[in-house]
């Protein structure tokens, strides 16, 4: 429909602690504060970080006049709320080892912590909406991860190469990943230090590549050795996938799959909540108990993401999430695409620029439409590199 209009976004900076310095900066073109992580640019509607518009809060806008943004089917189906959360990461340390609930865990949960407490904003709190978390990931530069548990074959070798952990190999003999994650998540911190103490003396002074675990394990422990205290994150270095993703590459975290993100920039998709339960690496809080109830054990084989083309310019990345789909667009100079948005869409444009609907956006800027919006896009001089994100 030619009446539906499009807006322009300013996403949501969060100052994470792993954050970089630069690239979100020059993305964007805002001023940082010196010394400041920048870790993830938001464009959604989320309440932690709602995306501003000329008309005001994204979540408000949505919140007056769901039939028009999500469609009246939309609006149904997704209680009048946006469904997904775009984000651009700039990873520069290591994310902690976590894990995200299902749709059913994260209600159960929701409710028994809104009846029960803690509020929502205490750092103890676990589930912080009642929504489920599933997210994709698609790199921007060289991208490393940990991302679900080795193969069996996989982990009996990393026994026999890792110093220390004789009696850890017998306990996943004898009970497998389960019973062996579960085992050191509930030990004793003088067990864990017994257990990491000749791991952290070999990797000592060692110079090691980041297609290895001991890269990763050798910087989590300078960063999170405590008072002489190792972090137990360090076990799930070792026992899950490290992956390495290259540019345009993508990954899908669902629920129960225990993952962390360790260096690189990429494009995040998600459905739109804030619900992590957290494993290690890490000063934020840790509830085992939630932890080990909500994983997934299954030996897994990453599955890297490539974009599948469609005939008219576009490329998606397919996942099984029904509250989100990814697709990404290149264009030349002065070359035109018509779109069609039966759904609401949020546009990231990610190199280059564009001209839409009257307006310019060049790179780092935003717009979102609303469900039923056509419109022709031109790229700008020296092309355009464009992400769209709506509903699965």
């Amino acid at each position: 429909m030619k009446d539906r209009k499009l807006l322009p976004l300013k996403g949501t900076i969060q100052d994470y602690a792993w954050g970089g310095q630069d690239f979100l900066a020059s993305f964007t073109g805002r001023e940082k504060p010196d010394d400041a992580p920048w870790a993830e640019l938001w464009l959604g509607a989320h309440p932690k970080g709602p995306a501003e518009t000329p008309a005001g809060s994204l979540e408000e806008l949505i919140a007056n006049a769901p039939g028009y943004w999500l469609g009246e089917a939309g609006a149904k189906e997704w209680n009048g709320q946006l469904p997904f959360l775009l984000k651009v990461l700039d990873v520069q340390k290591m994310l902690s080892i976590q894990v995200h609930p299902t749709k059913t865990a994260a209600e159960i949960g929701f409710a028994e912590e809104e009846r029960s407490g803690p509020t929502r904003n205490a750092p103890n709190r676990n589930y912080r909406d009642a929504n489920h978390k599933p997210e994709l990931g698609v790199a921007v530069t060289d991208f490393y991860l940990l991302h679900g548990f080795k193969t069996d074959e996989e982990l009996r070798r990393v026994f026999q190469v890792v110093p220390g952990w004789a009696d850890l190999q017998q306990v996943y003999y004898l009970h497998g990943i389960q019973g062996l994650y579960r085992y050191v998540m509930k030990a004793e911190q003088s067990t864990v230090n017994e257990w990491l103490a000749p791991l952290a003396e070999k990797l000592e002074g060692g110079d090691y590549q980041s297609s290895s675990a001991d890269h990763w394990a050798q910087r989590a422990f300078k960063r999170y050795t405590k008072n002489g205290n190792y972090d137990r994150g360090i076990f799930s270095i070792y026992w899950l996938n490290l992956v390495h993703l290259r540019p345009g590459e993508g990954i899908f975290q669902d629920a129960g799959i225990l993952h962390a993100y360790l260096q690189g920039v990429c494009i995040e998709l998600m459905a739109n909540s804030d619900n992590v339960l957290r494993g290690g690496l890490t000063p934020k809080h840790i509830d085992v108990p939630e932890l080990v109830k909500q994983l997934d054990y299954k030996h897994i084989h990453p599955r890297i993401i490539k974009p599948v083309a469609q005939n008219n310019k576009w490329q998606y990345y397919p996942t099984p999430a029904p509250d989100f789909k990814l697709y990404t667009l290149n264009l030349n100079a002065g070359e035109s695409v018509e779109v069609a948005d039966s759904q609401v869409a949020i546009y990231l444009v990610f190199e280059g620029s564009l001209s839409v609907g009257g307006k310019d956006f060049t790179s780092g800027k935003s717009f979102i439409v609303p469900a039923g919006f056509q419109q022709t896009i031109t790229a700008g001089v020296g092309g355009v590199t464009i992400y769209r994100a709506t509903v699965g």
